[in-house]
């Protein structure tokens, strides 16, 4: 029971006490945050808290950096679900100094103004700048056969997901004064003075989502199940080299394309104890068991 009451307060129920107190999803209808009532098994009251709330910062990292488990594990007499083994691995992680690399700033909501063309004005909000977004994917996922974390809402809820794949359906280069007529009624292109020519560029990212189906999902094939992502449209600036200098998201991509994508530089460290108890080295060798099934 303590160790329960130290994982609530550290980033559950209890962990939003400051929050407004419920007992009933009614008390919490005044507020404009998405909140519900929370409320801890065999509690009769708890905290208005906003639905998105989680530690996707933490299970995204360990979905890409550990091995998926995939059978029960029995140790110590107590028997570990893999869904119980993917809740401890991402506690660690969400314990854990990981060092990263990020990009793209933090919309944090409040200005969603937007321009006489749809742009939003906040830079917190129109970025992540499409060049970036296009140039990452083609190198992260393309040559590196690798991935990524996004935050793929641009509004200010976070919902951080592991990638999983990046396609173009589209890429069709034009003059500057071609973009300018199709895309913002003028003449002359708007934005980066130092563009030659324009690619405009339709593509589709795709992101593994959150469920509570047990098992191995890769391993079972069940990962399709819980796949999902977004079109992206978008204009990509070019240079007389030929090179991506700059970009701008069009259509419904203004409003709705990642706010900031990361990844981590490596797994926790061996040694890791994080400050709920759990140590790295324990649970990974639970988890090994339950990747190869071997107890």
């Amino acid at each position: 029971m303590a160790f329960m009451d130290a994982v609530s307060k550290k980033n559950g129920i209890d962990s939003q006490s400051g929050r407004k107190k419920c007992t009933s999803n009614n008390d919490c209808s005044t507020l404009t945050d998405g909140s519900e009532c929370a409320i801890r098994a065999g509690k009769t009251s708890g905290y208005c808290i906003p639905t998105w709330f989680g530690i996707c910062h933490a299970w995204a990292p360990a979905a890409i950096l550990e091995a998926e488990p995939n059978c029960p594990v029995t140790y110590n007499g107590v028997t570990f679900q893999p869904m119980d083994l993917k809740a401890l691995v991402s506690s660690v992680y969400d314990g854990a100094r990981v060092a990263t690399v990020f990009t793209g700033a933090r919309y944090n909501g409040g200005d969603e103004a937007t321009d006489e063309y749809g742009r939003h004005t906040n830079n917190a909000y129109r970025d992540l700048n499409p060049a970036y977004f296009h140039i990452a994917n083609a190198n992260i996922l393309g040559k590196l056969n690798s991935t990524y974390v996004a935050d793929v809402t641009a509004g200010a809820e976070v919902w951080n997901q592991p990638v999983r794949g990046f396609k173009v359906y589209e890429q069709t280069k034009m003059s500057l004064k071609k973009a300018a007529q199709t895309f913002y009624g003028l003449q002359k292109y708007p934005w980066n003075s130092a563009a030659k020519s324009i690619v405009y560029v339709k593509s589709r990212l795709s992101w593994i989502f959150e469920t509570y189906t047990d098992g191995g999902l890769v391993s079972s094939g069940e990962i399709n199940k819980y796949t999902t992502g977004q079109y992206y449209y978008y204009l990509l600036e070019l240079d007389s080299a030929g090179e991506i200098i700059g970009g701008e998201w069009v259509y419904n991509s203004d409003d709705d394309h990642p706010d900031f994508l990361w990844l981590p530089k490596a797994k926790p460290a061996a040694n890791t104890v994080t400050s709920i108890g759990l140590s790295y080295a324990d649970v990974s060798m639970l988890l090994q068991k339950s990747v190869s099934c071997s107890a």
